[in-house]
């Protein structure tokens, strides 16, 4: 993600920043940007903000809301998403995107994915069952992540539903780039 985003931002949005851990890697890397991330849990908020002002960064601005609901003022140059796209309303995101962005602007989203091929697929389900033990056992508030992500991946077509947003609401440039031996994908298009 990071590599992907335009060297010329000025205003970067982060849907599901999370605990702020891309938000900040991005606020150190553009220091003259404006960085803004939408949380939807208060408890990661509360990290974030922590980090924040741990780092002493002043280009960060953190908004609680779900990352679909959320509408800004301003144009954006770029709008970042990472493990957002599983569970969100992807047909909502892109049109609210759409109207954020400045013409020219970057959308850029990160998610796990299944593999299909056989082997990376075995590989990948032995993954999530260490992750699984693992969690149980060191992070148990964690557990029905762990438990769930692979179910849900199996389920999911995010990729093609995502694809499917951005023509209909006029992105153009989409690429699709395989991650870890099709574990993740970034997708990316521009307004």
């Amino acid at each position: 993600i990071l590599k992907k985003i335009p060297k010329t931002a000025d205003r970067i949005l982060e849907q599901a920043s999370g605990t702020g851990i891309l938000t900040c890697k991005i606020a150190r890397l553009f220091p003259k940007c404006r960085v803004i991330g939408v949380e939807l849990h208060e408890e990661y908020l509360n990290i974030a903000r922590n980090k924040v002002r741990h780092l002493e960064l002043s280009n960060v601005e953190f908004i609680h809301g779900r990352a679909e609901d959320v509408i800004l003022k301003g144009e954006f140059d770029c709008i970042v998403s990472d493990y957002l796209a599983k569970y969100v309303d992807l047909d909502l995101l892109v049109t609210h995107a759409w109207r954020m962005m400045r013409k020219g602007g970057l959308l850029i989203m990160h998610e796990l994915t299944r593999p299909t091929r056989p082997l990376f697929l075995m590989l990948w389900n032995i993954h999530f069952k260490f992750l699984q033990a693992y969690g149980n056992w060191i992070h148990p508030e964690w557990n029905m992540a762990f438990n769930d992500v692979p179910f849900l991946l199996a389920r999911t077509r995010w990729v093609d539903e995502l694809t499917q947003a951005l023509r209909a609401n006029r992105f153009s440039d989409i690429e699709i780039e395989n991650q870890m031996f099709g574990a993740s994908v970034i997708v990316s298009a521009r307004k």
